[in-house]
């Protein structure tokens, strides 16, 4: 314990590595600039970032599904698939 009046320094040491704004990978800060994001990874990132939106997304299109209109959306979408096939 410390004694009274005296305050804790805290030392913050700077991380090698960082990570990607685009992809998320982490990278060290002295290949930061010769980086290429994997595309397999950048989309997996990019789905991350966005899972709150697809959830609303989702949440809102059940919704939709539940009532009347699109009810009927859905029943005339697969009488056209119907047709076409």
């Amino acid at each position: 314990m410390s004694p009274p009046g005296t305050f804790w320094r805290f030392v913050v040491f700077l991380s090698r590595h960082m990570p990607c704004e685009e992809c998320g990978e982490s990278v060290d800060r002295s290949a930061a600039t010769s980086h290429v994001c994997n595309p397999e990874r950048l989309l997996d990132y990019r789905m991350f970032r966005m899972r709150d939106e697809i959830n609303r997304f989702e949440s809102r299109f059940h919704e939709f599904l539940s009532d009347s209109e699109g009810r009927f959306e859905a029943w005339l979408a697969a009488r056209d698939v119907r047709r076409t096939t």
